[in-house]
């Protein structure tokens, strides 16, 4: 399934640093960044409702944007984007802030794709766990034919099988760029009580950070901190 193109409004910002995106969330709004393609970066403010509301959070980086900047310049008010970054407050989950590319539909690019398990295991019919061990995959495709998600079809892995990257069917035009031997889905052996050992006690406020970022192809660029 590929994804539709879809246009955004955002607003200009002219603060930026810490202090001014706090207020800024806490009027409702998400700082933003757009940024690339050789052209100069735009603080922007994004609707804070936004990203709670319209699609799951992996379907934003698959997603070609149409961004309509209120307060721009006039020949400034359309720019094409995917988004590189998405920052959560890993506690509460909710959105710190958006980092937007500047992309061309005509230019390939690359972006995190999630992988979702299709069809029966007879091996998990049989008592078997299904474990996720890549939850994404990097592909490579243009714009539009960027898909909003991979399936890997379990329906003939039996306990201790697996399916690897080189596994997936992908759509036309895409190209996967993760290792074609990395393990997507293990079908692992069911536990006994008397083999499970007890589990370490995670300390109170750790986090795991995580981290998608969507390039365009053969474009290194770097951007100052403007959140």
């Amino acid at each position: 399934m590929r994804v539709e193109q879809i246009e955004l409004s955002v607003s200009m910002r002219s603060e930026v640093g810490k202090t001014a995106a706090r207020r800024l969330r806490a009027a409702g709004k998400i700082p933003g960044v757009i940024y690339g393609r050789g052209e100069e970066s735009v603080a922007i403010a994004v609707d804070g409702t936004l990203f709670s509301t319209s699609r799951p959070a992996s379907g934003w980086h698959s997603t070609v944007i149409q961004l309509r900047i209120e307060g721009a310049d006039e020949q400034d008010t359309l720019s094409t984007v995917m988004i590189k970054e998405i920052q959560r407050d890993l506690v509460e989950r909710r959105v710190l802030s958006v980092d937007f590319h500047r992309i061309s539909l005509l230019e390939a690019v690359r972006a995190q794709i999630p992988v979702m398990a299709v069809g029966e295991s007879p091996g998990v019919k049989i008592g078997g766990i299904l474990e996720h061990i890549t939850h994404e995959v990097m592909v490579e495709c243009m714009p539009t034919d960027m898909p909003d998600r991979l399936e890997a079809d379990i329906s003939g892995t039996n306990i201790g099988g697996s399916v690897r990257v080189r596994d997936l069917t992908l759509p036309d035009g895409v190209r996967v760029i993760t290792p074609e031997e990395d393990v997507l889905l293990v079908v692992a052996p069911p536990v006994r009580a008397e083999e499970l050992e007890p589990v370490a006690e995670v300390e109170e406020g750790a986090v795991v950070e995580e981290a998608l970022e969507p390039e365009v192809v053969g474009e290194e660029e770097t951007k100052e901190e403007t959140s």
